[in-house]
């Protein structure tokens, strides 16, 4: 495989489909600098949040710029855990909790290149007391999933 090094790369606009409603996150929800969406350089992380219309799914578009580079050529391990996590926190606040992940698991499907513009979608599979259990997936415009994550999440005690 010819893997070449990717030093800039333009960001593209980022837009929902049809049936998706844009998610302005409260600032509430995370006073300073948030790691995912603090950081406006364009040499990162670029994402845009969705809900869907029909159900109380969180969706986002992400794009992983050249300053994600893990492996030559493609996006590391951690930026995909890092966006599922915050998308599955997300689906976590969809439904009304304010929580923090107490443990995520990701599963690494195939390798994403750079550049790519991705679909990250997360949902609540099971609420039990201050147990919150979410799942999440990114993959691409044709369908490719390059990861899936559960994650255990826990309300937030004030």
């Amino acid at each position: 495989m010819d893997i070449k090094k990717i030093d800039a790369i333009d960001p593209p606009e980022l837009s929902g489909e049809k049936g998706w409603t844009e998610l302005k996150i409260p600032d509430s929800y995370g006073k300073g600098r948030a790691f995912i969406t603090g950081d406006n350089s364009t040499d990162r992380i670029k994402v845009r949040y969705f809900q869907k219309q029909s159900e109380k799914s969180f969706i986002a578009r992400v794009w992983f710029g050249p300053a994600t580079e893990g492996p030559a050529g493609f996006v590391h391990g951690g930026s995909m855990a890092s966006i599922l996590d915050e998308a599955m926190g997300a689906a976590v606040w969809l439904i009304g909790f304010t929580a923090v992940a107490a443990r995520i698991s990701v599963d690494y499907r195939k390798m994403l290149p750079l550049g790519t513009v991705t679909s990250v979608e997360a949902n609540v599979i099971s609420v039990n007391g201050r147990k919150i259990v979410s799942a999440g997936k990114i993959s691409g415009e044709a369908g490719t999933v390059y990861a899936e994550s559960e994650g255990l999440y826990l309300t937030i005690v004030r």
